[in-house]
């Protein structure tokens, strides 16, 4: 989802190894695999923390800890077509995509550039809800002023993970196009947002082979 006025937040970046065996956020017995990008905001702020975290033979680490911005309502269980939360739970991240080139992306990436044919469909009573679709604007099979138009939607779209949250169904209203993606700086309208090295570091970082997880949690 596309980023509203918000409030600037700084973008200094705290990287490098913990130590391992690190204690957690988020339960560790949960996690399907490996890699975990966890992501907390205090109830009702869209200010937000993300953190990667590795997990090895000697527990888990936390490698990288950054400031990011979600929905302005911050983080809910309630997130639907309708608000602006960023939903809360574990959702996994199986495919990326951008408006510039594959830094490296350990995950399927879908170069967009700036085409204005690329979209992601919200349009509630289509087939294709929440899901990406190329087509040209008069010929698409649903209503494009209710979908965003990747390639056009600026630099925060020029890296973007995406999180699997009502997918596979998708239930219609529920909510659709909630990524990872670059900040401007402001709330978002429902995704979460870090610096724009963060984002790429977190493409190279996402192995498939890990079964890497966002977790979003409001503390």
């Amino acid at each position: 989802m596309l980023a509203l006025v918000g409030l600037l937040v700084p973008m200094a970046m705290t990287a490098g190894a913990a130590s391992a065996a690190a204690q957690t956020p988020f339960d560790p017995k949960v996690v399907p695999g490996s890699q975990v990008v966890y992501v907390s905001a205090p109830k009702g702020s869209s200010h937000a923390t993300m953190s990667l975290w590795q997990r090895d033979r000697d527990g888990w680490a936390q490698t990288l800890s950054v400031p990011a911005r979600v929905g302005p309502p911050g983080i809910s269980k309630d997130a639907s077509e309708y608000v602006s939360y960023t939903p809360e739970g574990m959702f996994t991240l199986t495919e990326a995509f951008g408006r510039q080139h594959n830094p490296g992306s350990g995950l399927p990436y879908r170069y967009v550039g700036t085409s204005d044919r690329w979209w992601w469909v919200s349009d509630v009573n289509s087939k294709y809800y929440n899901e990406p679709y190329y087509c040209a604007a008069a010929q698409c099979p649903f209503d494009t002023t209710k979908s965003e138009n990747l390639g056009q939607a600026g630099p925060v779209y020029d890296y973007a993970v995406v999180m699997n949250y009502n997918r596979w169904p998708a239930v219609p209203g529920k909510g659709s196009a909630f990524f990872i993606h670059v900040t401007n700086g402001n709330a978002t309208a429902g995704c979460v947002a870090g610096p724009h090295d963060a984002i790429v570091q977190l493409l190279r970082w996402l192995d498939p082979h890990q079964r890497p997880v966002v977790i979003t949690q409001a503390t």
